[in-house]
C-alpha cells in the first residue's frame, strides 16, 4: 500500500538542509523581527531550528565552525579577536542565547558562554539583544566569575534592577548550611535593595529558627498597621504532604502587621504521615484553622475550600512553600481601601533559592505574583464565583476573569515585592517553565478561557460554579482520576496536526476533515506545531474556528507529550515538522499511524523556495513520534515532486485533496451573469503572496484587467500589485485599472465574496508548484463558474474551465452570452465536486487505518478480576457499612460463592462542600473491557447529583459485566443494579446487625449482551 516508487536519479533540483536554512532565514518575517526566530526556537524548544540561527549568524557555515571560532576568540582576550568576514554579530548572539537558555543541557550553557565571551573578545557586546548581554551576565555569576560580572554590571544592556540582584547574589555569604558570622548585615541590605522600596521594613534572618536562610526570614518588629473596626482577612494556605516549610508560610502570616487575620490551612488529603506538620501549625495561634480535605483536588480545590468557609471582608492566598513580607496584607489592603473602584490588588514576586539567591539564567527576578491577589470577596465572590478546579494557572484566570467582569483597572498591581516564592524542583510549576518557553498546555489553558473572559467583557455571566458543568476544558494532562479505578479515556481516532495559527486553506482542510471525521463518529483531536518560517515573539492563540471547538469539547487540544495512544495522527504542512519541538524519548503521544500531508512542495521548479527536505521531515517525524511515517500527496504534482525529492519516499496509494461541504458553501443564487446589463463581476481570494499570482505586471494586467462591462474583485492582492509595478520599472503607487475593486486580505468572508461574483477567476504563477488550491475548491461549490490556469487542469480535471492570461475573457463570454449553458456548468461542477470531495470520501480512506480502542480492565485495592464469568442464578452478598470522617463513607466487603469472579473497585468522590468528607462510588463487576472503564471515566467527571447518578446508569445498563453500582452522596445511598438482576426478586436491600446488605443474585439467568453502541 504504502511504498514509493523508485527512482534512480532526481529529476531538477533538490532540497537539501542548508537550502532550507538559508531560505527560512531570508523570510521576510524574519527580517522585519530580527528577534522572532530565537523567540520561537526558544519557545518551541526545537534543536533543528539552530540550522537556521546558524545561517543566520554567519550564512554559509556550520555550528562546528561557530564553534571553533568561538572558542578561539574566547582565548585570544578583549580586542584581539575579530568578527569573522560575513558573520553577523547580533545573530551570533541570538544563537549563543538560545543555546544558553533552551535545553539546561551543561554542554550546551557552556556553548552559549563561550560564543557570549567570543563576541565579548571582539568588541561587539553593544551589538547585541539585551537579553543576550543579560545571559552572559548571568553565566558569569553562576559560574562564580566575579570579575567578570562585575565588569559587565555597568553595561547599558544590563538593567538595574538586575545589576542588583547580581550584586546580592555576589555578596551572598552562604556556603552550603553555614552562615558565617561576617558579611551578613552588607548582603542583607544588597538583597533589600534588590527586592524592595524603602518603604519597606528590611530583612532579617532569626538567629534562633533553624533551617536555610529562607526558612530564618523575618524583619525587625513592626508596629501593628490594622485599628478597631478594620475588617478581616481571610488566607488561603493550601497544602499538600507538609514539611518544615508550612511552618515558614504561617508564621510569615502571624507576623504581619494586618493582625486581623484568619489562616485556612487547607490540607488536601495527604494522609496520616501529615498529621504532626498539621498539628504544629494549628498550635501556633488561634487565628490558624486547619481544615484536612478527604479527597486530593489540587491547589485550586482546596482554594475554594477555604473560599467556602471563610468569614473575612477580604480573601488572599499563600502557597504553603512560600514567605510574605510582613506589611504584605496592609499593603494590599490600604491600596484597596483607598479606591472603591477596585476589587483586587496584587503585588509583584520573587523567585529565590533556599539559601536566597535572587539570579534565575535568563530571568529578571522581580514579577507579578499571581498568589498575591487580595480580593474584596464583596462583590467579587457573588459575580465571578470561584478558582477554576483545575490543577494549574487558574489564579491568573481568576485575576483576568475579575477584570473581565469589572473592568480592566479594577485590579491594581503594587509595585512592591511582597512575596518570595521558593524555588525547586518540586515545585508545582517548576517542570512547566524555563526561559521563553512554558508548557504548551499552559498556553492551551489560556487560549480557551480567553473568548469566555471576552464574552464577560461583553455582558455574560461571569460565575465559575466548581461543581457545575465546565465552562471550558482543561488540559488532558491536568485531569486526574480521583482515584486509579477510573481513568480518564486515553485514546483518540483521529488527531489533525498542523500550524493551526492561521486561518488559511490547510487549517480550513483541516476542519472540514474533523467534520467528516466527527460524522463517522470519531473522537477527534487537534495538534498544533509551529512552522518556523511563521516566527513570532509573541505565542498567538489558535485560529478561531478551531478554538470554538475546543472550547465545545467537539475536539480535543492534545500536546506532543500527551498520554495518549492515536490511531492516525495526520501532520499536514510538512514545514512543521521540519524544525519540530524537542521532547524526550519515550514521552510523545503514540500514534499507530503516522501520516503527512504534503500540501506544499518542498521547493519550487527552479529550486527556489525551499521549505522542507523530504528526508529530514521523514527522519525526524520518526524521531519525535516513534513510528515511521506515510506520506499523502495533496494531488498528483506533489506527488511527483516527492518521489523526485526521496525516490524511497512511502507514499499512500491515494492523494488526499481537500474535502468540502457543498451544501454549506453553496452561496451564489442562480442568476445569470451580467443580467439586466449589469456587469458581470469577476474575482479572486488569496495569501498575497508571489506563489498565488502571476509572474509579471503585464501578466497581472492580461489575466484580470477585463475592460468595461466587467468589476473586478481582489482580495489580498495589494502588495502584489505594488511589487510587480515596481519591478516592472514603474512607480509603486502605480494605479489599478478604474474597474478594479482592491480588498485588503481577510476583510471579506470567503462566502460572502463568493456570493457576489459570477467568475472566479484564478491566475496564479505558472512556473510555482501548487500541491492543489483550496480556494479553487471552496469557488467550485459556492455555485460561481471558476475558470483557472491551465496547470491545474491534473489536479481538477473536468471539475473546472481553464485559460491563460488574456484568454478568460473569451472563456467568460462565452457562458455570460448562454445563461442557460452557464447555469448547467455550475450545476456540473457542483455534482462533480460532491462526488469527488465529499466527507465520507475521507473517512473510506481512513477505514482500513482505524483500530479499536485499547482494552484494559479496573479492579479495586486487593481485587483480582478472574475470566469466569457469573452463573445463573449465583448469589452474591456486598456489605456496605456507613463510616465518616475523615475516613471514607462506606466500607465494602464482597462475600461471593466459589466460581464466581466478582471484583469491587471503589472510587471516592468529591462532596458538594469539596470538604473534609468523601463519598463514593462503589462498582460491583467482573472483568471490564477497556471501553467500559473511558465510558465511567467520562462520568466521573460529571459534578451534579443527578448527572453523576443518570451516568452511572448509562454505564451499567450497556455493560453486562457490571453487576451493580452503590453510589453514596452526602449520606444517601443508591443501589443501582444492573441490567442482569432486574428480575423480580432478584434484588434485596436489608439491614443486618448495623451494616447493610445487598443481596444480589439472578435466578432467571442472564439476559443477552447488550448493544455496544
Amino acid at each position: 500500500m504504502m511504498t514509493g516508487a523508485e527512482r534512480p536519479t532526481p529529476e531538477g533540483p533538490v532540497a537539501t538542509r542548508a537550502g532550507v536554512s538559508r531560505d527560512t532565514a531570508r523570510n521576510k518575517i524574519l527580517r522585519d523581527h530580527p528577534d522572532a526566530l530565537a523567540v520561537t526556537a526558544l519557545r518551541t524548544r526545537s534543536l533543528h531550528a539552530r540550522e537556521v540561527l546558524v545561517e543566520t549568524a554567519w550564512p554559509g557555515r556550520s555550528a562546528e565552525e561557530v564553534d571553533t571560532w568561538a572558542a578561539a576568540a574566547r582565548s585570544c582576550g578583549p580586542g584581539a579577536a575579530g568578527l569573522p568576514e560575513g558573520a553577523d554579530a547580533f545573530h551570533l548572539g541570538q544563537l549563543a542565547r538560545v543555546y544558553a537558555l533552551q535545553t539546561a543541557d551543561p554542554a550546551d550553557v557552556t556553548r552559549g558562554r563561550t560564543l557570549l565571551e567570543a563576541l565579548a573578545a571582539a568588541g561587539r557586546l553593544d551589538a547585541l539583544h539585551p537579553q543576550a548581554v543579560l545571559v552572559l551576565l548571568h553565566l558569569r555569576l553562576l559560574d562564580g566569575d566575579e570579575e567578570g560580572c562585575r565588569a559587565l554590571l555597568a553595561h547599558p544592556a544590563v538593567p538595574e534592577d538586575a545589576a542588583a540582584a547580581v550584586r546580592a547574589d555576589l555578596a551572598n555569604p552562604v556556603a552550603g548550611d553555614r552562615l558565617p558570622q561576617e558579611g551578613v548585615e552588607g548582603w542583607l541590605s544588597l538583597l533589600g535593595a534588590a527586592l524592595h522600596s524603602d518603604a519597606l521594613a528590611p530583612l532579617r534572618l532569626d538567629p534562633d529558627r533553624p533551617g536555610p536562610p529562607f526558612d530564618r526570614l523575618t524583619t525587625d518588629p513592626l508596629p501593628r498597621a490594622d485599628v478597631d473596626g478594620d475588617r478581616l482577612v481571610t488566607v488561603a494556605v493550601s497544602t499538600f504532604r507538609p514539611g518544615a516549610p508550612l511552618l515558614t508560610a504561617v508564621r510569615s502570616l502571624l507576623a504581619q502587621t494586618w493582625q486581623h487575620l484568619e489562616v485556612l490551612v487547607v490540607d488536601d488529603a495527604s494522609g496520616p504521615e501529615a498529621e504532626p506538620w498539621l498539628r504544629q501549625v494549628e498550635a501556633l495561634d488561634p487565628r490558624v484553622r486547619v481544615i484536612r480535605k478527604a479527597v486530593n483536588g489540587g491547589t485550586y480545590r482546596a482554594r475554594n475550600t477555604a473560599l467556602r468557609q471563610a468569614r473575612g471582608a477580604y480573601l488572599t492566598t499563600l502557597d504553603s512553600d512560600d514567605w510574605l513580607h510582613p506589611q504584605a496584607v496592609a499593603t494590599l489592603v490600604r491600596t484597596l481601601e483607598a479606591d472603591p473602584g477596585l476589587v483586587a490588588t496584587r503585588a509583584l514576586g520573587a523567585r529565590v533559592s533556599e539559601d536566597l539567591r535572587l539570579v534565575r539564567l535568563g530571568y529578571r527576578h522581580r514579577a507579578v505574583a499571581a498568589p498575591t491577589l487580595l480580593v474584596r470577596l464583596d462583590p467579587a465572590l457573588s459575580r465571578v464565583g470561584f478558582f477554576d478546579p483545575t490543577r494549574k494557572s487558574a489564579d491568573t484566570e481568576y485575576a483576568r476573569r475579575l477584570q473581565a467582569a469589572f473592568g480592566r483597572r479594577s485590579v491594581r498591581t503594587v509595585d512592591e515585592c511582597l512575596l518570595l516564592l521558593r524555588s525547586g524542583e518540586d515545585t508545582l510549576s517548576s517542570s512547566e517553565f524555563s526561559r521563553m518557553w512554558r508548557h504548551p498546555a499552559r498556553h492551551a489553558y489560556k487560549a480557551v478561557y480567553t473568548p469566555w473572559h471576552e464574552e464577560i467583557a461583553d455582558g455574560a455571566t461571569a460565575y465559575l460554579d466548581p461543581d457545575g458543568p465546565r465552562v471550558f476544558p482543561e488540559p488532558r494532562r491536568w485531569r486526574r482520576p480521583l482515584s486509579g479505578a477510573f481513568p480518564p479515556p486515553r485514546h483518540l481516532d483521529l488527531v489533525l496536526g498542523g500550524d493551526w495559527r492561521r486561518y488559511g486553506g490547510p487549517q480550513r482542510s483541516m476542519l472540514e476533515e474533523i467534520r467528516a471525521a466527527r460524522e463517522a463518529g470519531l473522537r477527534v483531536g487537534v495538534l498544533h506545531l509551529e512552522a518556523l518560517r511563521f516566527a513570532t515573539t509573541k505565542d498567538l492563540p489558535l485560529c478561531a474556528p478551531v478554538t470554538e471547538l475546543v472550547r465545545r469539547g467537539e475536539v480535543e487540544w492534545v500536546q506532543v507529550d500527551d498520554d495518549v495512544d492515536v490511531d492516525v495522527l495526520m501532520v499536514r504542512y510538512p514545514l512543521v515538522l521540519q524544525h519540530p519541538p524537542h521532547v524526550p524519548a519515550g514521552r510523545s503521544l503514540r500514534p499507530r499511524h503516522l501520516l503527512v500531508v504534503a500540501n506544499q512542495a518542498p521547493l519550487e521548479p527552479d529550486g527556489s523556495d525551499q521549505r522542507y527536505v523530504v528526508a529530514d521531515v521523514t527522519a525526524r517525524a520518526e524521531e519525535l513520534f516513534g513510528v515511521p511515517p506515510v506520506w499523502v500527496p495533496q494531488g498528483p504534482v506533489v506527488r511527483d515532486v516527492l518521489r523526485d525529492q526521496d525516490p524511497g519516499v512511502a507514499l499512500t496509494q491515494w492523494d488526499n485533496p481537500g474535502l468540502i461541504d457543498v451544501d454549506a458553501w453553496h452561496v451564489r443564487d442562480d442568476r445569470a451573469p451580467g443580467a439586466g446589463g449589469a456587469p458581470v463581476v469577476v474575482g479572486r481570494y488569496s495569501r498575497d503572496h508571489p506563489l498565488k499570482f502571476p509572474a509579471t505586471h503585464a501578466d497581472l494586467l492580461a489575466a484580470y484587467d477585463l475592460g468595461p462591462g466587467y468589476v473586478v474583485r481582489l482580495m489580498g492582492a495589494r502588495a502584489t500589485w505594488r511589487r510587480l509595478a515596481v519591478e516592472a520599472g514603474l512607480p509603486e503607487d502605480t494605479p489599478t485599472p478604474r474597474e478594479w475593486q482592491m480588498l485588503p486580505g481577510g476583510s471579506v468572508d470567503p462566502r460572502e465574496l463568493l456570493a457576489g461574483l459570477d467568475v472566479f477567476l484564478y491566475q496564479d504563477h505558472p512556473g510555482r508548484h501548487e500541491a492543489f488550491g483550496r480556494v479553487l475548491l471552496e469557488a467550485a461549490a459556492s455555485g460561481v463558474l471558476v475558470v483557472a490556469h491551465p496547470k491545474h487542469r491534473r489536479v481538477f480535471g473536468e471539475v473546472l474551465d481553464y485559460a491563460l492570461p488574456g484568454e478568460a475573457r473569451a472563456v467568460i463570454e462565452g457562458y455570460v452570452a448562454e445563461p442557460d449553458r452557464y447555469r448547467a456548468r455550475v450545476a456540473q461542477v457542483q455534482d462533480l465536486v460532491r462526488e469527488r470531495y465529499s466527507h465520507a470520501s475521507f473517512v473510506r480512506r481512513l477505514e482500513g487505518l482505524l483500530g479499536a480502542p485499547p482494552v484494559g480492565a479496573v479492579t479495586g485495592p486487593g481485587n483480582q478480576p478472574g475470566p469466569a464469568p457469573a452463573r445463573d442464578g449465583a448469589v452474591a452478598t456486598v456489605l456496605v457499612r456507613p463510616g465518616g470522617p475523615p475516613g471514607p463513607p462506606l466500607e465494602v466487603d464482597v462475600r461471593a460463592p466459589a466460581g464466581l469472579a466478582l471484583s469491587v473497585s471503589a472510587v471516592a468522590l468529591r462532596s458538594a462542600a469539596d470538604g473534609s468528607r468523601a463519598d463514593q462510588l462503589v462498582l460491583v463487576h467482573e472483568t471490564l473491557p477497556g471501553e467500559a472503564v473511558r465510558q465511567l471515566g467520562e462520568v466521573m467527571t460529571l459534578p451534579g447529583q443527578d448527572e453523576l447518578e443518570a451516568g452511572v446508569r448509562r454505564v451499567v445498563d450497556a455493560w453486562r459485566e457490571v453487576w451493580a453500582a452503590v453510589l453514596c452522596r452526602d449520606g444517601e445511598v443508591t443501589v443501582v443494579p444492573g441490567p442482569h438482576l432486574r428480575t423480580e426478586g432478584g434484588l434485596s436491600w436489608e439491614r443486618c446487625a448495623g451494616a447493610r446488605e445487598l443481596h444480589l443474585h439472578a435466578p432467571g439467568g442472564r439476559p443477552a449482551p447488550k448493544s455496544r453502541s
